[in-house]
């Protein structure tokens, strides 16, 4: 069905074709689906599953409200660059699909941004809570931006729409100026995931470790890409280089990076800061990944 879709619309999703695609015969598929209408909600409804999970395990994993927005995007490209074909089938001719259908997937993203303008309420300043209808438009304006993109030719992949698509969702909470300093962010993770991918072969040498693989491990990457280019930093140093706000948290980080074996840590003399640097493998690791 979404091979269909993509190439042919709704209207050119015959039983007949989507049957032949699937390899089942016409008779296999009704007894499935009642209709290509039914089966095209079945399609979205995984999509919409699949993405609203990820999305929100991201979400909640990010240590404050903006960066749970950016890591729950960077799911989200990350399953349509998985999916493309569904992608451009869900997002170009979702709206053609049954209404009545619709409804419990539209349930779905509206838990979402309920889960998120809940957490916004808490954290942000009572100046930037969020309204219902608010958080229910910025889940339009997502899906409006890349069904855009796709009919531009520019997606996909859609990876490349981190920074655009988080700009979207934090200016009317936070203001312009604010949306534009996680926009910078988002293209920065943007730049980790293409570059990992282009990398892939290098990577595979170097034998990246699990924890630099995770979609929410970004500001890892960025704090080894960091090392490759200012060796000797200290941890206050780490931090504004990779805009961590508090430096602890960049404590945290490097700790992890050189329980690995990735860093190599020289101690600071009495009231003077330690230097970081990249083990050996640590810059082939680097390397491998590709410079931001």
């Amino acid at each position: 069905m979404g091979e269909v879709v993509a190439e042919r619309g709704m209207r050119g999703a015959s039983v007949a074709e989507v049957a032949k695609r699937a390899g089942v015969s016409p008779k296999t598929f009704r007894k499935h689906f009642a209709s290509p209408d039914d089966c095209f909600l079945a399609l979205i409804g995984r999509m919409v599953e699949q993405g609203s999970s990820a999305m929100a395990e991201a979400f909640e994993r990010g240590p404050s409200w903006s960066d749970g927005v950016l890591a729950a995007l960077e799911a989200l490209v990350a399953l349509l660059d998985r999916e493309p074909t569904c992608a451009r089938a869900c997002l170009l001719e979702g709206l053609a699909a049954s209404s009545t259908g619709l409804g419990s997937h539209v349930e779905a993203l509206g838990d979402l941004s309920g889960r998120a303008r809940g957490r916004a309420r808490q954290e942000l300043s009572p100046a930037h809570h969020p309204s219902a209808a608010m958080a229910e438009g910025t889940v339009g304006s997502v899906l409006g931006l890349l069904r855009r993109r796709i009919l531009q030719g520019q997606a996909p992949p859609f990876a490349g729409l981190i920074g655009e698509l988080a700009e979207v969702v934090v200016t009317p909470y936070l203001g312009a100026e604010a949306a534009a300093g996680v926009a910078r962010e988002g293209r920065e993770r943007a730049q980790a995931m293409q570059g990992e991918r282009s990398n892939g072969a290098a990577a595979e040498v170097a034998e990246v470790p699990g924890l630099l693989r995770r979609a929410n491990a970004h500001r890892m990457r960025l704090c080894m890409r960091y090392l490759a280019d200012n060796p000797g930093s200290s941890n206050k140093a780490v931090a504004d280089g990779i805009r961590i706000s508090h430096p602890g948290q960049a404590s945290v980080l490097l700790a992890r990076l050189n329980d690995e074996g990735l860093l190599e840590k020289e101690t600071g003399k009495p009231g003077r800061p330690n230097a970081w640097r990249l083990s050996s493998r640590g810059a082939e690791i680097a390397g491998a990944l590709g410079r931001a």
